[in-house]
């Protein structure tokens, strides 16, 4: 046999020897979760205007003085302008069809949608009235949330660890193995608020003169979780 051949075969037995002696690192995960219980901060609302005209000029000259004047009115309550976003605009033709088959026009539809952050919760009830009084025809939602929640839940974080510890040990002695020190750490941090698909929308009354009462909406209070996930050595005896 060419001795290049046998060196290279004696490295791969004393390689797959050297692998076979060395046992396999034994381990457990665990889990820890613990939560804090905050107070809202900030609410976010969202506002529409839908306009409907046979003509193109009407409907959108319509729906961009409605939504100038909720602006407008929102703005005179002190929410500021990097606190209002247009979420959605569409101006789109409408039509309907026949039983045969004919398609005929119906008119133009314009829908826009404002989302507005209220930093001063005293202040939510008043934007409310504000905007439908000024002509918003739908209320999307108003969620009261924490704005950053990562920086309340230090404490919850702290309160995981000490929890996926306290699990570990009592696996260790129920199982009769001995707790090596942590091998990783990694955690599920609670998400950055962002625009909800859906939300509580409030109960509102109206008459000819337009919105009764603002109605009373609490903020409440919110539930944040952290967990965190811990694996540990399983030492040998």
């Amino acid at each position: 046999m060419n001795t290049s051949i046998k060196t290279l075969l004696a490295i791969l037995i004393a390689t797959g020897l050297s692998a076979a002696e060395k046992p396999e690192r034994r381990i457990i995960t665990v889990t820890g979760t613990a939560e804090v219980t905050v107070t809202p901060d900030i609410c976010y609302m969202s506002f529409t205007v839908e306009s409907t005209s046979k003509k193109a000029q009407e409907a959108y000259q319509e729906n961009v003085e409605i939504m100038n004047a909720i602006n407008q009115a929102i703005k005179a309550h002190g929410i500021e302008p990097k606190d209002m976003r247009t979420a959605y605009f569409s101006f789109t033709p409408q039509y309907r069809y026949t039983n045969d088959g004919k398609r005929i026009f119906e008119g133009y539809y314009v829908y826009n949608t404002l989302n507005v952050s209220v930093r001063d919760l005293s202040k939510v009830s008043v934007v409310l009235d504000t905007a439908v009084t000024a002509g918003a025809k739908d209320v999307q939602w108003i969620n009261f949330t924490v704005e950053n929640p990562k920086k309340h839940t230090e404490e919850a974080r702290r309160e995981a660890l000490k929890a996926a510890k306290k699990k570990a040990e009592e696996a260790a002695n129920l199982l009769g193995f001995k707790l090596g020190a942590p091998i990783s750490v990694s955690e599920s941090e609670p998400w950055e608020y962002y625009y909800p698909q859906e939300a509580a929308k409030p109960a509102t009354g109206y008459s000819e003169a337009g919105l009764l009462a603002a109605p009373a909406l609490e903020a409440g209070t919110e539930k944040l979780t952290r967990t965190v996930y811990v694996t540990y050595e399983i030492l040998e005896d």
